[in-house]
């Protein structure tokens, strides 16, 4: 007869419905980019690693960059482009060391070109072409498995989550994703995008490459 292992319990993880923002016009890229990377840090979400120090924590979320430029006659033309995020938050409570927050944003754009346009009696260079933005988020406990690795804590962890904190992380997790459903509405705000629900104005005015 074989022998019987323990069962390793796997981090709790919970993930939201994902979200996508897609459009196809004229856009400016790098306040686009600056807009999101600005609140996501005045959410204090950082990156997995906690970025490069005190006063960077922000700097390591980025960590995928491709960029690729199409030639005329074989596709439409223009660059493409892959970005990923990936993003935590933990929460200043007596669960900070065992909840946490994750977040993946992927951006794609396809047939980007630059163009030029007057703004404010100015001549700028925006994008036109195609973004795509998809949002992946989740609640996690025990994400560095603290307590499975315990001699003690891995006998109760189970237990702890069914019946002591599962509320706690219902909460969460709506939370959640009402923190999602802001972000993607800061997203649909700068690319002009009709929103059902009102969105807060960002703390800077985007700038477009024109004023309605």
């Amino acid at each position: 007869m074989a022998d019987v292992k323990s069962k390793v319990i796997a981090p709790y993880k919970k993930e939201i419905m994902p979200m996508r923002v897609k459009y196809h016009d004229v856009f400016h890229l790098r306040n686009l980019y600056i807009t999101l990377h600005e609140y996501l840090q005045q959410e204090k979400w950082t990156g997995m690693d906690g970025g490069d120090g005190f006063f960077e924590p922000h700097s390591d979320i980025e960590t995928f960059y491709l960029e690729k430029n199409d030639q005329k006659g074989l596709h439409v033309g223009g660059k493409e482009m892959w970005i990923w995020w990936r993003l935590k938050r933990n929460y200043e409570d007596k669960q900070s060391s065992f909840i946490t927050n994750k977040m993946e944003v992927d951006f794609r754009t396809a047939y980007v070109k630059d163009i030029e346009v007057m703004h404010q009696g100015k001549k700028i260079r925006i994008q036109e072409g195609e973004i795509e933005i998809f949002i992946r988020a989740w609640v996690e406990a025990d994400y560095n498995n603290a307590w499975e690795n315990h001699w003690f804590l891995k006998h109760i962890k189970k237990i702890y989550l069914k019946r002591l904190i599962h509320q706690e992380l219902e909460k969460r997790e709506k939370d959640l994703w009402r923190e999602v459903y802001r972000f993607q509405g800061i997203i649909k705000n700068f690319l002009n995008l009709k929103q059902f629900i009102p969105v807060p104005v960002p703390f800077h005015t985007p700038i477009y490459g024109w004023e309605g």
